[in-house]
């Protein structure tokens, strides 16, 4: 047998096995990676491929053990979305219980408890203020994780300061001091099966873990995390995994331009409650003074996109370091463009708030565009946050644009346009530096795709016609980043 042809009746039997064993059931496309586990794990035992898996179909301990550790652990390592480990530690800085716990669901060789130890000592929580609980369905890893020595690999985003704090060399290898061991605490525990192992938690972390299950229970192991969560208590997954949590109730959080997930507190007024919804029937909600040249302005851009300026497309109006669909934008005191019932209808007909925040933006009702793009940011929609962007960058607030870009991008870390708009952002902050990066980002998004592809955001544009907007200056005259 190779290792890269397992016939599909042989696949089923060993993916039995992984079900059978830890409850975890690989989604389709997936399925095919249980050949290179399978040769890795052989490789681990010293045993030919063909061998190892005469053990595994009999279910032999040892073998599904080793297996079940090349199928389901994934690489990790110290200090791995810093961002949110400082989220976490600002949360825990304010808790009113005794101790602030926290899950690790998932933790592989414990570099992300570990850290989350770090990261709450090194913000100045004392020992016994805070417990970390370490789970996963391993084992093996729970050994090595209880161990506490990693290798250089592990150590590789870790800041100077961290590491000489929280580690201590032992010849090519590091341990984890006593300190920070006797903050975490490791468990077995299967997360396709098993309950939550406490409840009342301030955090729960479990990132590139649910990518591995399908929708069905990856859904179900979401609706115990929030089960387990205190009220306010917050939700780490990664990117990839926060649209898995559509509709579940939970709250978006600004992670430093990352997204994390909250429990919503009974009877608290958020942020997004206090934002204006939408004005209908005798409540209604005044409107500041918009500029009101802005759904002229869009319509414009998307004609001189169609015609090209000078022949091509342009991030930018010519001689101006203004973004194209707010050329004509007219100042403040020029008055607010008169109220489209569109809005109202669709509203009525139950359109999207998406579609929705477009129309009023268009219409010149910023405050409305606003709060109804919130409403679909909700659903963590990246174009939600392009179009918060746009109504950001009209008000002069270049900072909170950035901001709503990124977060944009932290859901959609492919979407081209979001990148094409930080190069017009960053270029009117004078920061040629970022804009020339998050050009290339845009160019890396743009991949693969034929010239006519639709891209993804709030104005139409194709992938041929960013391309042309993205060459650099001295190809084709571009006017993004100066």
């Amino acid at each position: 047998m190779s290792e890269d042809v397992l016939d599909d009746a042989t696949l089923a039997r060993v993916e039995d096995v992984l079900q059978s064993a830890c409850g975890v059931t690989l989604a389709r496309s997936l399925r095919r990676s249980l050949e290179t586990a399978l040769g890795r794990a052989a490789r681990s035992r010293g045993l030919e491929p063909d061998a190892f898996l005469r053990k595994l179909l009999v279910r032999e301990a040892a073998a599904v053990e080793c297996f079940i550790e090349h199928a389901v652990i994934g690489e990790t390592y110290f200090f791995r979305h810093p961002e949110h480990l400082r989220t976490l530690a600002r949360l825990a800085q304010t808790h009113p219980a005794p101790c602030f716990q926290v899950w690790s669901a998932g933790c592989a060789s414990g570099e992300e408890p570990y850290s989350i130890a770090m990261a709450l000592m090194a913000e100045g929580l004392p020992e016994g203020r805070f417990r970390v609980l370490a789970t996963d369905v391993s084992g093996r890893a729970l050994q090595r994780a209880r161990d506490g020595v990693y290798g250089p690999w592990s150590l590789r985003r870790i800041e100077p300061e961290q590491e000489k704090r929280f580690l201590v060399a032992n010849g090519d290898d590091y341990s984890v001091i006593p300190q920070v061991q006797r903050a975490v605490e490791f468990r077995r525990h299967n997360l396709a099966v098993d309950p939550p192992p406490f409840m009342g938690l301030g955090a729960i972390f479990c990132r590139n873990v649910l990518i591995y299950f399908p929708t069905e229970l990856a859904r179900e192991v979401l609706k115990r995390f929030i089960s387990a969560l205190a009220p306010g208590g917050l939700l780490f997954v990664s990117p990839a995994e926060v649209p898995l949590t559509n509709g579940l109730g939970l709250e978006t959080v600004d992670a430093e331009g990352s997204v994390a997930l909250r429990v919503p507190v009974p009877g608290a007024v958020t942020p997004e409650a206090r934002l204006p919804r939408l004005r209908t029937g005798r409540n209604q909600v005044a409107s500041p003074v918009p500029p009101a040249g802005w759904p002229q302005a869009l319509d414009d851009s998307r004609a001189r996109r169609a015609r090209g300026v000078e022949g091509r497309p342009s991030l930018s109006e010519p001689g101006t370091s203004r973004p194209a669909w707010a050329a004509s934008t007219p100042d403040a005191a020029t008055p607010a463009a008169p109220r489209s019932v569109a809005v109202d209808a669709l509203a009525a007909e139950e359109v999207p708030p998406l579609e929705r925040a477009i129309i009023a933006a268009r219409a010149g009702h910023f405050e409305e565009a606003e709060a109804l793009a919130r409403e679909a940011a909700k659903a963590l929609v990246p174009e939600a946050y392009l179009l918060l962007s746009m109504v950001a960058e009209v008000r002069g607030d270049l900072n909170g644009a950035v901001e709503a870009v990124r977060k944009a991008l932290y859901l959609e870390p492919r979407l081209a346009l979001g990148h094409a708009t930080l190069v017009a952002l960053y270029g009117r902050m004078e920061r040629p530096e970022d804009a020339e990066r998050a050009r290339q980002n845009a160019l890396r998004a743009l991949d693969g795709l034929d010239d006519e592809h639709p891209l993804r955001g709030v104005e139409t544009m194709t992938a041929g016609g960013l391309r042309q907007a993205l060459a650099p200056v001295e190809q084709a005259g571009w006017l993004g980043v100066r």
